[in-house]
């Protein structure tokens, strides 16, 4: 005969539920595991398309542009710093530096914008400084002699629907005797994106906006479209402003210039 069932049964065994330390675990581990696996592919796929692009690391703000145009023409390397704010940041940053090669003055000066307002916020997120309110002040500050300023120029106005340029260019100004005698942008991409853009003309816009620079309506500011960074690189260009200031003050142009030897220069000073 079977025992009378007791009033105090045992409760049966539920299934392991979700909720439960370990099945919560195993739910981490597989959404890691997961996520591991699609973070690596994701990396692959962007080393891939940096190979494939030539780009060398992530796009430079004016201010570490600026950092890196310290580093290469420093104090050390016999160059003359003056310093001073923007509307940019009120930290006090190097405006331009100066040098005598010969008979020319050298000055790079801090990257500057081709707004024609120079007040709006895009100014000010494009380095603060006007191209040619730099120009100005070069001008009254080496009045006479040779001198060739070369400034990076943040292409800050609109392209269309895509919003702003966002752009890194080099500018070549001649000046003699305190006259502005050529003015040349050297462009690190071939000119189909500039096609469009038009960065001359925006440039020289600004520029005839300011009298004192004493700029005849029918002077010509060309552009040299070198094509040295990949069409479809758009993080290098201010690597290769530097690379193309660094060659014109030591080259005196950039005749020798390629992207195989921008790769090695930027490899060689460190410009990330």
């Amino acid at each position: 005969m079977l025992p009378p069932i007791s009033n105090n049964t045992i409760p049966p065994i539920a299934p392991a539920s979700v909720h439960t330390p370990c099945a919560t675990l195993m739910k981490e581990a597989m959404k890691s595991l997961l996520s591991f696996q699609f973070g690596d592919f994701r990396a692959r796929i962007v080393e891939i398309v940096r190979v494939l692009t030539d780009t060398h690391g992530e796009k430079l703000t004016c201010s570490g542009l600026n950092l890196h145009l310290d580093t290469l023409f420093s104090e050390k390397r016999g160059w003359t710093t003056v310093k001073g704010t923007s509307a940019y940041t009120p930290i006090e940053q190097t405006v331009y530096r100066s040098t005598q090669i010969g008979n020319t003055t050298y000055l790079v000066s801090a990257p500057a914008h081709d707004l024609l307002d120079e007040h709006s916020n895009e100014a000010i997120l494009s380095g603060g400084h006007s191209a040619a309110v730099l120009l100005e002040e070069i001008k009254k500050e080496f009045p006479t002699g040779n001198v060739k300023a070369l400034m990076p120029i943040a292409q800050s106005n609109p392209l269309g629907c895509f919003g702003s340029r966002g752009h890194f260019v080099l500018c070549e100004v001649d000046i003699n005797e305190g006259i502005i005698s050529a003015i040349t942008l050297h462009d690190s991409k071939a000119g189909l994106i500039d096609g469009f853009y038009k960065g001359d003309k925006h440039l020289k816009k600004q520029l005839l906006n300011h009298e004192s620079l004493g700029l005849d309506k029918k002077f010509i500011l060309t552009t040299q479209h070198h094509g040295h960074q990949h069409l479809f690189n758009g993080n290098d260009c201010g690597r290769y402003t530097l690379y193309y200031a660094d060659a014109i003050v030591n080259n005196g142009s950039l005749t020798g210039a390629s992207a195989k030897d921008a790769m090695a220069f930027f490899s060689q000073h460190g410009v990330k």
